[in-house]
């Protein structure tokens, strides 16, 4: 039962979005963004781990430094941009 409520909830979401879509077209950022945040959400351990090691490379030639990250500022990074 569960599974057919959740079903029912992202059914309701994406006719929303399609309505709000319709009234007010999204720009491309927004719908970046909110591709981004879908992404986001279904990244399993391994693919989370293999973020964290890109965020935490440095590359002198191209100018980069690591982040420094932790899994759970990653974790805490991925819940955060969830709510928005």
């Amino acid at each position: 039962m569960a599974s057919i409520d959740s079903r029912l909830a992202a059914l309701a979401d994406a006719i929303e979005r399609k309505r709000m879509e319709q009234e007010s077209p999204v720009d491309d950022l927004s719908r970046s963004l909110f591709n981004l945040r879908e992404e986001l959400a279904r990244l399993d351990t391994l693919e989370k781990a293999a973020l964290l090691a890109e965020f935490n490379r440095t590359d002198p030639l191209e100018g980069t430094d690591s982040l420094d990250l932790s899994m759970e500022d990653l974790e805490r990074f991925i819940a955060d941009y969830g709510e928005v």
